[in-house]
């Protein structure tokens, strides 16, 4: 795509989450994992406390309303289940999250990297990596996504909002194949299990992941090219700053995507 044609100028995405239990939350990826809280945001009706989370951010979206987390079981329903952080070294993080109240990590060496799976307060699933040299703070490198219908979300990540589509390797413990899509630094892992219900809609309908952000260079652009592939917009486009305008854009299972220009 074209200069100034809806083209992502994201240096990685920002993750939208719905917390169950704000203050475990909170403990699970501050103290627990590590990473460094950044100065929150007020929007009308909702607050957004926010981590460092490698060049993304990590949103907690923060209003009177706590609904229960969507299954986090990957083969239970469709939506954004896993996120995939990447640290320098997991045994400190096995050991702050059981000073924060949560299971230690049971972590596998694979030589030339370490490898541990949890979940967190919302029943996320938490794919963690230890890589030396890869930090200091975690860094989220993945969200791993069920889908109904592959093809219909590659083209609506590539064609629609411009993810450059990677590698396709099979997962035998799901009987499908994984399939890759960048965004800058974040990479998107979906596969596809027929059949599932979908857990996806309004940010608020359930607890956990519920929409990735991405920065364009051209909200009009991006909006027309959703419309014109039968995507539904249900919110915006909205200026909520200066300068700063927002709509959501719902993929073919449901999922939120923000976008996000900054003129």
């Amino acid at each position: 795509m074209a200069d100034k044609q809806g083209t992502m100028i994201s240096e990685a995405l920002d993750i939208g989450l719905v917390a169950n239990d704000f203050d475990a939350m909170v403990r699970f990826y501050r103290d627990g994992l590590g990473m460094p809280s950044i100065e929150g945001i007020e929007l009308p009706g909702t607050k957004l406390t926010r981590f460092q989370a490698g060049r993304g951010v990590l949103k907690f979206n923060q209003t009177s309303a706590l609904p229960d987390p969507a299954p986090g079981d990957v083969t239970r329903s469709r939506g954004m289940k896993l996120l995939t952080i990447v640290a320098p070294d997991l045994q400190p993080i096995s050991q702050s999250l059981e000073a924060a109240g949560f299971p230690a990590l049971s972590i596998e060496d694979h030589g030339q990297y370490t490898l541990a799976f949890t979940k967190d307060p919302n029943d996320t699933l938490i794919e963690l990596a230890g890589a030396k040299g890869y930090g200091p703070d975690p860094v989220i490198q993945a969200i791993g996504l069920t889908v109904g219908n592959m093809e219909a979300s590659r083209s609506f990540l590539t064609e629609v909002l411009g993810f450059t589509e990677g590698k396709t390797e099979p997962v035998p413990s799901l009987g499908t194949d994984k399939h890759e899509f960048a965004a800058g630094a974040t990479t998107l892992k979906l596969w596809q299990i027929d059949d599932l219900e979908a857990h996806t809609g309004p940010i608020q309908a359930y607890a956990g992941i519920r929409y990735l952000t991405a920065v364009v260079d051209d909200m009009d652009a991006v909006l027309s090219r959703a419309r014109d592939a039968g995507r539904n917009v249900p919110f915006g486009p909205v200026d909520i700053a200066p300068g700063v305008q927002i709509a959501m854009v719902e993929d073919p299972d449901g999922n939120w995507f923000e976008v996000a220009s900054r003129g």
